[in-house]
């Protein structure tokens, strides 16, 4: 698995961890009612809204899109990781694999040595959409897409069995 980005996904590059391993497409995050209407008119200009999850050796970041303009992100240290859990799924018709990751992450402990939980849930897929979800053509970028969240699994597998270990 190569860390560099291909040419397809090269707007994300300033984005990308440092130690970079892996990047996938995810499940739109949830928006209120004024933000959905928005999005419906800006779907309608061509400006889709995307999600990405790219993971480093020491990050997971979110990454959400409107056409060219982020709309948002958000990162996750490893070292604030409680626990990760991944099952599979595939979608309705039955030709696309989700993995479905689970990640704990601890946000504060207070002074009785209580933690605070939050979950994020993410539903990720091989970054088959570049930049205003235009679909992927070459087929080097294809094959990249797909090793790239086999590399994301692997490591979250990974991370999750030393974490495990440690408690």
């Amino acid at each position: 698995m190569s860390s560099i980005l291909p040419s397809s996904f090269s707007f994300l590059a300033s984005q990308t961890p440092r130690d970079f391993v892996g990047l996938g497409v995810i499940q739109l995050p949830k928006r209120n009612f004024f933000q959905s209407i928005g999005d419906f008119f800006a779907t309608k200009s061509g400006k889709q809204r995307i999600s990405f999850l790219l993971v480093g050796g020491h990050e997971i970041k979110t990454i959400h899109y409107q056409g060219s303009d982020i709309i948002g992100t958000s990162d996750i240290p490893k070292n604030l990781i409680e626990s990760i859990e991944i099952h599979a799924s595939k979608t309705a018709d039955g030709l696309v694999v989700i993995s479905n990751i689970e990640v704990i992450e601890c946000i504060s402990v207070n002074d009785k040595g209580v933690k605070k939980l939050k979950t994020h849930t993410f539903n990720l897929m091989p970054a088959l959409l570049g930049e205003n979800t235009s679909p992927i053509n070459n087929v080097a970028d294809i094959v990249w897409a797909q090793e790239s969240r086999n590399s994301i699994l692997e490591t979250l597998k990974a991370w999750n069995t030393s974490i495990q270990a440690n408690k």
